[in-house]
């Protein structure tokens, strides 16, 4: 994740830094970036035996994605360091789904097949349908916070968020629940099936130095992983 802190410490929420950056033309450089600190931070944890299994996960802008470099970019960087392409994860939002979903579908597939896991980040508030996901070869889906908020009071959002979790089944991709923040929305995902959750519940982001040690020091337990 990405976070922007000022000279004096306080920090500019990536809803105000990221749409700034992208009026700026800057994702696919901002992209290289990030690609490249977590290409390190992979090789760094493998020789730590409580950091060396995990997978890290990284967003993925459209204009990023769409260099004509990006596949080969993504595999020179795993190459060099000698990483697992198991290790790295893409989230893709579904905004992306707006362009060529042919390129976009044969650029997944590439990776996918040289062994990265593939993700539908923020699920259901772009432009993805049916047809879209049979077409993409992913490999997860993330539901959008913007369902989980309401879940305790809205009957509506839990009938859909069974709906997503049974087409998620039948189409045999996994399932990540965004924005969980209390033990009830916890246990109502918990009995839709759901088993992969992110949010505030489990803890806010923090930088990877404090993220290391407290992994090291009380690893989440498996029936409540972080996704």
């Amino acid at each position: 994740m990405l976070r922007w802190r000022r000279g004096d410490g306080t920090h500019v929420p990536p809803a105000e830094f990221i749409p700034a950056a992208e009026q700026a033309g800057l994702m696919p450089a901002i992209g290289d970036w990030v690609l490249a600190q977590a290409c390190e931070t992979l090789a760094a944890w493998r020789h730590d035996p409580a950091t060396s299994g995990l997978k890290l996960a990284i967003n993925v802008s459209a204009d990023h994605f769409m260099k004509p470099d990006f596949v080969d970019m993504v595999l020179d960087c795993l190459r060099t360091l000698e990483l697992d392409p198991a290790l790295l994860k893409l989230e893709l939002t579904e905004s992306m789904m707006a362009g060529d979903i042919d390129a976009i579908s044969e650029k997944m597939r590439a990776l996918r097949d040289a062994g990265l896991f593939i993700s539908l980040d923020d699920f259901g508030t772009g432009y993805s349908s049916l047809s879209h996901l049979r077409r993409l070869p992913v490999q997860e889906i993330k539901i959008d916070r913007s369902f989980v908020q309401d879940i305790v009071e809205s009957r509506r959002n839990r009938v859909l968020l069974k709906s997503i979790f049974d087409m998620a089944h039948v189409l045999e991709f996994a399932v990540v629940a965004e924005g969980v923040e209390t033990l009830e929305q916890l246990g109502l995902l918990r009995s839709f099936g759901c088993t992969a959750f992110q949010g505030y519940y489990f803890g806010r982001p923090v930088p990877r130095s404090e993220f290391q040690s407290q992994w090291a020091d009380q690893p989440v337990p498996p029936a409540a992983r972080l996704a």
